[in-house]
């Protein structure tokens, strides 16, 4: 039955994601509301079976989606897009240097990477202060460097709907090829 919650939360983001990923026109409660169902799905299936970055990214994806809907004013948190991309250099650079070192592959780190940029990077989007573009590209980012960890702990649901999260993040970057600038 776990399980099963797991695959329907799964099922829910991809649809959702190709939602905003080819729709122009999104409608934002129907986005929010899609999000906030497969979150809360997928922290109940992820927490049963230990699987915490998913966890906790989803939980934050269920929280701001919450907020989203209740009307909570998301845009005036004090969050800089400037600080994120700051972050993100910091924690790819410490898990390479690390990775190096100690001649493997620090799949934790990267995986605690992947829940920094979906969640900082959701909050960002809902706020208004990270494009689309740069949205997705982060999205297919966070989605890649967390398989790893999801194989380890045999998320299957979660590990399926990164490999799509990703390809349909880079789609919805290439049908925005027009918009894409180094800087906002």
């Amino acid at each position: 039955m776990i399980s099963l919650l797991g695959w329907v939360g799964t099922l829910t983001y991809l649809i959702n994601h190709t939602y905003i990923s080819v729709n122009k026109n999104w409608q934002r409660k129907i986005y929010y509301t899609g999000n906030c169902f497969a979150a809360i799905l997928l922290v109940i299936s992820s927490y049963y079976i230990g699987s915490y970055q998913a966890v906790f990214i989803n939980g934050f994806w269920a929280i701001i989606s919450i907020a989203l809907l209740a009307g909570v004013p998301i845009k005036s948190i004090p969050v800089k897009t400037k600080y994120y991309v700051v972050m993100l250099a910091m924690i790819i650079l410490y898990i390479v240097i690390d990775s190096a070192l100690n001649q493997k592959l620090n799949t934790v780190a990267m995986g605690w990477s992947s829940a920094f940029v979906f969640t900082i990077g959701y909050l960002l989007f809902c706020s208004e202060k990270l494009s689309q573009t740069h949205y997705l590209l982060g999205d297919a980012y966070a989605a890649l460097v967390l398989l790893p960890q999801l194989w380890f702990d045999h998320n299957w649901p979660v590990f399926v709907l990164e490999i799509s999260w990703a390809t349909i993040s880079l789609y919805g970057v290439y049908m925005r090829k027009d918009k894409i600038h180094l800087i906002d």
